[in-house]
């Protein structure tokens, strides 16, 4: 098969992450140029290994050696870019959210429906080994039949004011809680009802850096969240990760290892403290979940077979961050189901 040729568009803060995962499998795929408005960018991506650059994405897409896009740009912009990345018959990868507002999720799975392209949204979680070990530990139900996952962090964030106008990029519950949103649809299902409360801690923002969001499924699971973006440059808060259930707690971000196996470096645990027993260590081979990620994006273009991770994901994801948002700002539990 043929390499597939793909052009980055945003060379901010994922787009150079697309790039080194690109640049780790060559023997399938081909970065042909990267596309950013900035000149500083656009340098560091020829320092990257990137020979052709440019500032307009309209002379990437009119290329005919170009195969797929990625969508690297503020969330506002997904739109513009997938549906005429469509058009040119590109075959997309659109980073998380999908979009802001609903309209434009569907507008951009519809323009790809219509062109006959692939998508695939970037929940890179789907393709990570620690998370999808704990999807395994959760549905086995040796917690317990229901859980209480909880999810807490506090720091500067988001390094752009984009992300905290409530039109351009959501704040932390759209753009980073949105990995959050879909993991718990891959792990228990369709959200009952969403209540959250918030505020904003820091100065020029038009959406909450800070608040309180506890997600309920229709299975009785619960995902609750603590986070904050609103701490200054060089501050953090604690974090913590755990699941909580009648049969005991599920620990990870480093908890629990294994002293059997110091010198595997490759290997990572996650623990569950049960009641009258000693903690017990989930292991998992540790791997490259953007790498995975792209790999998976590009086999499916070179293999013609449905990716993995599609618009229904991340439409239901995007659901579920604005009825966070709404509920935030109406102080009204949001009803889903």
């Amino acid at each position: 098969m043929k390499k597939v040729r793909v052009g980055i568009v945003g060379f901010g803060q994922i787009g150079p992450v697309h790039l080194r995962s690109y640049q780790q499998f060559p023997e399938k795929v081909e970065v042909a140029a990267v596309v950013d408005l900035l000149d500083e960018k656009l340098v560091l991506a020829k320092e990257s290994g990137v020979d052709q650059v440019m500032k307009d994405y309209q002379e990437l897409l009119a290329r005919d050696d170009v195969d797929a896009v990625s969508v690297c740009i503020p969330t506002h912009l997904h739109r513009e870019l997938a549906e005429q990345a469509a058009a040119a018959g590109k075959h997309v990868f659109c980073e998380k959210p999908m979009a802001m507002t609903a309209a434009d999720a569907s507008a951009i799975e519809a323009a790809c429906s219509k062109a006959g392209v692939k998508l695939q949204l970037g929940f890179v979680r789907r393709f990570d080994h620690e998370w999808l070990k704990f999807r395994e530990i959760v549905q086995s139900k040796t917690l317990g039949d229901k859980v209480v996952w909880r999810s807490v962090a506090a720091s500067q964030g988001a390094p752009t004011p984009w992300f905290f106008q409530r039109e351009l990029g959501g704040g932390p519950f759209m753009d980073g809680a949105v990995h959050n949103y879909d993991f718990g649809h891959h792990l228990f299902g369709s959200v009952k009802q969403v209540t959250a409360h918030g505020t904003m801690l820091q100065p020029d923002r038009t959406v909450m850096d800070t608040g309180t969001a506890v997600i309920e499924y229709s299975t009785g699971d619960i995902l609750q969240m603590m986070w904050s973006w609103g701490l200054q440059a060089g501050s953090t808060g604690s974090a913590a990760h755990d699941v909580l259930g009648s049969e005991g707690a599920l620990l990870f971000t480093g908890a629990g290892k294994d002293p059997l196996d110091k010198e595997a470096s490759n290997i990572g645990y996650l623990t569950i403290n049960r009641p009258g027993r000693e903690q017990e260590p989930h292991s998992y081979v540790k791997n490259d979940m953007f790498r995975d990620e792209l790999e998976s994006f590009i086999d499916c273009i070179r293999e013609d077979k449905p990716t993995l991770v599609t618009a229904e994901h991340g439409k239901e994801a995007l659901r579920v961050a604005l009825a966070v948002l709404e509920s935030a700002e109406t102080g009204q539990t949001v009803q889903l189901t």
